[in-house]
């Protein structure tokens, strides 16, 4: 009874089946084919998406690696400018300080050219100023000498004199002309000996 049972069921599901027509059947495998087409198409649109994002990603890298080349040039290009304008300034300020030293010694040397100038400049006037005075005191002295020796004629022309005082008023007078004569003999020397000096 049990094995009856067992087969008429059996048979009511498999009937089932049966009952099914063979338009149902094609449907059901055409919706079945469309769904694995949608599936497959879904499938493909995500590898590409995934390839287009793999693609995007590998683009924005290598931007990314461009500007940072470019970043770094350019703090080597800023680097170097630095550098050379930093060089630049320590010439500048070399040649400042070698200018001045210059300068300095220029003012120095021709400070000491004007001292030295004005120096022998008063030097030589004072010299001029001697030399004028002892010329002008030689030519007092000579012609107070030339009146003595006027004077001297005139006494000993009168003949108030005897022989022995014009004798003593002439020696007086010859022993003061020499001791006169060697007095400016000795200034001369004096003079002649500072000049080397000088």
């Amino acid at each position: 009874m049990k094995l009856v049972l067992s087969l008429l069921v059996l048979f009511f599901f498999s009937g089932c089946d049966l009952l099914q027509t063979q338009a149902e059947k094609e449907q059901k495998i055409e919706h079945e084919k469309i769904a694995f087409e949608k599936k497959v198409r879904e499938t493909k649109d995500i590898q590409l998406a995934m390839l287009e994002s793999k693609k995007e990603l590998a683009k924005i890298q290598k931007d990314v690696e461009i500007e940072k080349i470019r970043s770094k040039s350019k703090l080597e290009k800023q680097k170097i400018l630095l550098g050379r304008e930093n060089s630049e300034l320590l010439f500048e300020q070399e040649q400042k300080r070698y200018l001045m030293l210059i300068f300095g010694l220029s003012v120095l040397v021709s400070i000491f050219f004007i001292f030295y100038y004005f120096k022998k400049r008063h030097d030589d006037k004072l010299i001029a100023y001697n030399d004028n005075l002892k010329k002008y005191f030689y030519h007092k002295e000579n012609e107070t000498r030339v009146k003595i020796a006027q004077e001297l004629l005139k006494t000993i022309s009168s003949g108030k004199l005897d022989k022995n005082q014009e004798n003593q008023l002439i020696s007086a007078f010859k022993g003061e002309a020499e001791a006169y004569n060697k007095n400016q003999i000795e200034n001369q020397s004096q003079d002649i000996d500072i000049q080397i000096k000088e």
